[in-house]
């Protein structure tokens, strides 16, 4: 979608001037505060102390999220109830998932020729999905579909989730069995039972940890946006969650988003600001999207995830910490997920039911 400019960050929260909605009314709220008990005389000390709390609210942290956002998933985390189920069943070569929400797919494997194609195999194997995306995307519905690699010592299968009667492209074969593994059943097993740790997973066989890709602003554009890391040492899975949006739909947004940066610009020159080398390379690239989707390119969803298992919590850790390195090296920003570790496990699965 960004040939020419190059990625950006992710449009997932809305910015005005450079924060997001809920940091400036935060700020707004806790200076009014403080300026309420500054300039009144008989104001009581406890204004000072509820200003101060929530300007720190609107501070952001290491993972992406404000110290607000923090602070309410760490009391979501501890009111809630750590275990959850998932449950799957084969209806023939398709697949039903309940998990907190139910989806139904259809699951194709990928036939590999070796670790490191070196045929242009993987450039087909890009288009055709590239291909199935801009057709999703001509549909008043939109459609959701997934890719998963799979390590199991030093074998890697892939499997591709699609929903149910879309075809797959040339290269995959019907595999239901390498979705139930995905998921994390082992044998016949009808249901998986979880328990949420602040940090990890656990299943009946092992501990997961899941992390997921914030942006890939730093990778250089000489290298694959997550080819240094699936190169790593490291075991790891990956997740790749495509969200195709209907037609109408990803023109409106497109637009929008153009106009949103836009007036954001206006207004911040308005108030003496100058566009900044990043914010007009965020325009543009908004711009050149708008146009692609105006001439049929389908407007996406991404979301990646990488999944790091371990029979140790201490095992769990040393990979945990191999994997963020490496990822910082490679130009990947993650985040670690305190708290939403089960909710991002429901949100990987194939087909997307956390979605």
């Amino acid at each position: 979608m960004s040939d020419l400019v190059g990625l950006g960050e992710s449009d997932a929260d809305h910015r005005w001037i450079g924060v997001r909605r809920h940091q400036a009314a935060l700020i707004v709220m806790g200076i009014g505060l403080l300026s309420e008990w500054l300039f009144s005389p008989s104001a009581p000390m406890s204004e000072v102390l509820v200003g101060l709390a929530i300007v720190t609210c609107a501070v952001p942290t290491h993972d992406g999220l404000t110290a607000g956002e923090q602070l309410v998933v760490a009391l979501r985390y501890v009111i809630r109830s750590h275990w959850s189920a998932i449950s799957a069943l084969e209806l023939g070569d398709d697949v039903a998932l309940w998990a907190n929400g139910d989806v139904a797919f259809r699951g194709y494997e990928l036939v590999h020729r070796g670790r490191l194609d070196l045929s242009g195999r993987d450039v087909i194997n890009a288009e055709a999905l590239q291909a199935l995306a801009d057709a999703a995307g001509a549909t008043r519905a939109g459609q959701h579909f997934s890719e998963h690699v799979f390590q199991v010592d030093d074998h890697v299968s892939t499997l591709l989730a699609l929903p149910i009667g879309v075809p797959a492209p040339d290269g995959w074969i019907k595999g239901s069995d390498l979705a139930r593994r995905v998921i994390g059943f082992e044998d016949e097993a009808p249901s998986l039972r979880l328990l949420e740790r602040f940090s990890y997973v656990r299943t009946p066989e092992q501990l997961v940890r899941v992390y997921r890709v914030r942006d890939f602003n730093s990778v250089p554009s000489t290298r694959g946006l997550l080819d240094q890391v699936l190169k790593s040492s490291t075991p790891l899975d990956l997740a790749l969650h495509v969200d195709v949006v209907s037609g109408a739909r990803a023109q409106r947004l497109s637009a929008r988003a153009v106009h949103r940066v836009g007036s954001d610009d206006a207004t911040s020159r308005a108030v003496g600001f100058r566009r900044t080398a990043r914010a007009t390379r965020n325009f543009e690239r908004l711009a050149q999207r708008e146009g692609l989707v105006a001439s049929g390119r389908a407007l996406m969803r991404v979301a990646v995830f990488l999944l790091v298992r371990a029979p140790s919590l201490e095992e769990l850790q040393q990979r945990g910490s191999a994997l963020w390195r490496h990822a910082h090296d490679a130009g990947l920003r993650l985040e670690r997920g305190g708290g939403l570790q089960a909710r991002w496990y429901r949100a990987q699965l194939p087909g997307g039911p956390g979605w």
